[in-house]
């Protein structure tokens, strides 16, 4: 679903652009830009690299954050603006989780 940015001028321009193309231009944004903290990128990185505003980077971060391809050493995008995280890792590989698993499936059961 295309969403409509710009406005009608009376000369019949209107652009539409699907936000799945911004989410293409956020995820290699987001390869560029500086890790802070040890795991964080800011919005205003972000901004900085793509030239978008940032009320739709930010948009874009909070609709398509769990699609995004984003690197294993960044677990937050943060809008220091705000102060708010907009998109935080989840760890889905916890050592309890796993060993919970375990406990939990047949197919790892040891026979005498």
């Amino acid at each position: 679903m295309a969403k409509v940015f710009g406005e009608n001028t009376g000369k019949g321009f209107i652009k539409e652009e699907s936000n799945e193309i911004f989410a293409k231009a956020m995820e290699s944004a987001i390869f560029k830009a500086p890790v802070r903290n040890k795991d964080k990128i800011y919005i205003s990185d972000l901004w900085f690299i793509t030239s978008l505003p940032k009320d739709l980077i930010c948009e874009i971060v909070k609709e398509f954050g769990e699609n995004l391809t984003i690197p294993e050493d960044i677990n937050f995008i943060y809008d220091d603006k705000n102060r708010e995280t907009l998109w935080e890792r989840k760890e889905k590989n916890s050592e309890k989780e796993i060993n919970d698993d375990l406990k939990n499936s047949d197919e790892y059961e040891i026979e005498e």
